[in-house]
């Protein structure tokens, strides 16, 4: 059975759900449903029923289902075989598995000062190698 400490200032949206608004959670949060709204958090795992629309920032966040709008990975972002995300991406990190998909613009390093409504970087559409 999983440490009961391990859910404390977490979050779970299981699949079927659909919240809307904007989330902070100081852990982890697993996302299966549908987040129409901007999430923050240490840590976001969506999962393969999982979307979200909306700004995501995160340490770490592994996608295997759908993100749109802009994400902001301070450390690492993984896009799983089954993931796709559709807008602004800034990573320090990223690892594309075979499958996994990106459209729109990708900038490694943390985000410029006015990213929310400027575009200040080359666009490039990122495809796994082999593809």
């Amino acid at each position: 059975m999983a440490n009961p400490a391990d859910s404390l200032e977490s979050v779970v949206i299981g699949d079927g759900v659909i919240v809307k608004g904007a989330f902070t959670v100081p852990s982890k949060a697993v996302i299966n449903g549908v987040i129409e709204g901007d999430l923050t958090a240490e840590e976001v795992l969506i999962g393969t029923t999982g979307r979200i629309t909306g700004r995501v920032s995160a340490k770490l966040i592994d996608v295997r289902g759908q993100l749109h709008n802009t994400i902001v990975s301070e450390k690492s972002l993984i896009v799983r075989a089954t993931g796709k995300i559709v807008g602004k991406v800034h990573y320090a990190e990223i690892e594309i598995e075979k499958g996994g998909e990106i459209e729109g613009a990708l900038h490694q390093g943390s985000e410029p000062v006015g990213a929310n409504t400027a575009s200040n970087g080359s666009n490039h559409q990122a495809k796994p190698a082999g593809t």
